[in-house]
């Protein structure tokens, strides 16, 4: 059992998925076992030996006192530990025995177990939160939250995707949002997050009510409100701020589509979360391509392709679920 939470939380580590904190306490992990005055391992000799298989994984070499010299950073170890874990087993153990900031059994079993909800590609789905919050989520979305304390710590991560958001209010008990780039705080309130995969930028519009944005890499802070939105580029760190009608903010939650002058990556994201169906084009140079559609109830994915290839005068055809644009 320890082996697998360990795996999951070095896996999520890798994958930006942990907080602030429990990466704190990974990177705490890392530098105790490092430190020659603690005594994990058996006796010298085993420290040795686990050492130098990882050497031998990391650097590709053959042990040897030249090798032991060499410095390996935080994340090549733990990259070379994910693929070693399972020859190497028994350190797991080392992890939930040496943390040095206490890392308990129950903070470790709440980074691996979060309940997780991931919807396909042009599925749409409504849950219900245990504080009585309501999530309607986009396809090929990705969320993840302690079930279990919810209603006590309403801490909720986005992981990919799109989500809108009906946060109950509770002053004792703010609602927070984790992106892997940018924060969400709110008491209660109505809003989208969107978590964007293929322009890497996270955006976040306002419906009804007030949110505070905030980044620690740039040490930005904003609070939006109704019909105020903000996007964040986790490229370059750097906010956005843009106004949005908030009558249409949350209209794909309702069957419709609203965009406004997006490029055709954006579109083909759009149309894989939606209708499950991949675009594709034929000699076809897309990158002067922008599309504005603004459809209150959408009746087939026929629909908005005619409607896509109207703007630019061109013909699409169907190859199973797979699109194809052409002239």
């Amino acid at each position: 059992m320890d082996l697998e939470r360990f795996k999951l939380i070095i896996t999520d580590y890798l994958g930006g998925k942990l907080t602030d904190e429990e990466k704190q306490h990974v990177d705490d992990w890392y530098e105790s076992i490092a430190n020659e005055d603690i005594k994990p391992f058996a006796d010298d000799s085993h420290r040795d030996r686990i050492k130098r298989e990882l050497l031998l994984r990391i650097e590709g070499a053959a042990p040897s006192l030249k090798a032991k010299k060499k410095t390996v950073s935080k994340f090549t170890w733990l990259s070379s530990a994910a693929a070693a874990i399972l020859i190497l087993g028994g350190i797991s153990l080392l992890f939930f025995q040496h943390s040095p900031k206490s890392l308990s059994r129950k903070r470790t079993e709440t980074i691996a177990f979060l309940t997780e909800t991931v919807t396909n590609a042009g599925e749409l789905k409504e849950i219900q939160l245990p504080d009585g919050t309501s999530i309607f989520l986009n396809g090929n979305t990705r969320i993840r939250y302690d079930r279990k304390n919810f209603v006590s710590n309403r801490k909720f991560f986005l992981d990919q995707g799109e989500a809108f958001f009906r946060v109950r209010r509770d002053t004792l008990h703010p609602f927070k949002i984790e992106t892997g780039g940018v924060s969400v705080a709110v008491l209660g309130t109505s809003f989208n997050v969107n978590k964007s995969m293929c322009t890497k930028h996270v955006t976040i519009e306002v419906k009804t009510g007030r949110v505070r944005v905030s980044s620690e890499k740039n040490g930005e802070n904003h609070i939006l409100k109704r019909g105020k939105s903000i996007r964040y580029s986790l490229a370059n760190n750097h906010f956005e701020t843009f106004d949005k009608d908030p009558a249409l903010i949350n209209l794909w939650t309702q069957g419709g589509i609203f965009v406004n002058n997006v490029g055709f990556e954006e579109l083909k994201e759009l149309i894989y979360r939606r209708f499950g169906a991949v675009l594709h084009t034929d000699s076809l140079n897309t990158d002067s391509f922008n599309y504005s559609l603004m459809i209150p109830q959408v009746q087939s994915l026929d629909q908005v392709l005619t409607i896509v290839c109207n703007i630019h005068q061109i013909k699409f055809r169907r190859e199973k679920n797979e699109i194809i644009l052409y002239k």
